[in-house]
């Protein structure tokens, strides 16, 4: 079943004189779903964000949102909310005036304000602290706030421009789940600016990632992690390893490659990336190989390495072995199901891999001159 688009963003472009911070973005966005734009700090992001709210009109192109072009609308007169990644709480108002400031300023009654302000509340499990003041409030209750703030409107969409970065790693991993789990149950569109690239994995149904203005592929998080569709976001998206190889063989939507480290083996074509040559590059994950004393066995692909370096991240442990004939030594990830670190560096390692974990990359950027 084919879902609703509720935004259409319709080659918009953003320019501040001569810098172009958003170019040539067009999608579409579906209503009901939890949308994440990701990249790195100055990508564009939150100007696309702010032009979707009405904060900044585009310099080119269409925002339409729910079939309306949004052009002349500000940012009041658009179904859209926004939670800032500061919050803006009002430090002189209390909880429930805070959530009700919307609603007052439409001329709506006081019993439905309160009403909407008690439902809003129980939705971010802040139910009975209407009186409590902003400056008592912690700082996963004041992000509560600014949600129930947005939500008390009944927006079409909620826009949210870094919403968890001011918290602790413990309340932010706690926070994801809350949100998703509200965004189910409200079934309206949460677009969200984030350059965490695991919170956006963790809570969205699709995510955009964005480059120097550009958006550079669309897909969901498992799709974005198993097929980048280049290094940058192979790179941006989790660890990889990235090795040559060359394709000596092509059979439907498979290719056999040579590893020089690996040797031979088949492996998938990659459907977002363009196959233009011999010469490409492959990435595995870290968490993808196997690491033994021993060589292992049933392996597409083993190979004998030394261990340069050993970091202890508490539930898991990454090795990097250097392997003959490769500028850079492998990393890989293991579990650390024993609580113990199992080699050292200077001891000889194996590596093994299977070929359903070898991502091609296309065109080994390295060859082109």
């Amino acid at each position: 079943m084919t879902k609703k688009n509720i935004i259409q963003l319709q080659g918009i472009e953003k320019r501040f004189g001569k810098f172009v911070a958003v170019s040539d973005l067009s999608l579409d966005l579906h209503e009901g779903e939890f949308f994440s734009l990701l990249g790195p700090s100055g990508c564009g992001k939150t100007t696309a964000l702010r032009m979707i709210a009405g904060f900044q009109e585009p310099s080119a192109g269409k925002v339409i949102i729910d079939g309306q072009d949004m052009e002349g609308f500000p940012a009041n007169k658009r179904p859209t909310n926004m939670v800032f990644q500061s919050y803006a709480i009002f430090p002189h108002l209390n909880v429930g005036n805070n959530v009700a400031y919307g609603l007052r300023n439409r001329g709506i009654s006081k019993s439905e304000i309160d009403g909407r302000v008690s439902e809003a509340l129980e939705m971010v499990e802040l139910g009975g602290l209407q009186s409590r003041g902003a400056t008592e409030l912690s700082g996963g209750q004041r992000q509560r706030v600014a949600l129930a703030r947005a939500l008390v409107m009944r927006p079409k969409v909620l826009l949210l421009d870094e919403p968890l970065s001011a918290l602790d790693k413990k309340l932010r991993e706690q926070m994801q789940f809350e949100m998703r789990h509200l965004q189910q149950e409200l079934g309206i569109t949460f677009v969200m600016v984030t350059h965490d690239q695991y919170e956006a994995m963790t809570m969205s149904d699709r995510i955009g990632v964005m480059f120097d203005g550009r958006l550079v592929q669309v897909d969901a998080p498992p799709t974005l992690y198993a097929k980048p569709c280049n290094k940058e976001i192979a790179s941006f998206i989790g660890e990889m390893n990235f090795l040559p190889a060359r394709v000596i063989g092509e059979e439907g939507d498979g290719l056999t490659i040579s590893i020089p480290c690996f040797g031979n083996m088949k492996i998938d074509r990659n459907p977002n990336v363009a196959q233009t040559g011999r010469d490409i590059e492959i990435g595995i994950r870290p968490e993808q190989l196997e690491i033994s004393a021993q060589k292992p066995e049933n392996y597409d692909g083993t190979v004998q390495g030394k261990i340069r370096d050993v970091a202890f991240y508490g539930e898991n442990v990454h090795y990097h072995v250097q392997v003959d004939g490769i500028d850079r030594p492998i990393a890989a990830s293991v579990p650390n199901y024993f609580h113990t670190v199992d080699h050292r560096p200077g001891d000889p390692a194996w590596l093994g891999v299977q070929s359903a974990s070898v991502i091609d990359l296309g065109q080994d950027q390295s060859k082109i001159k």
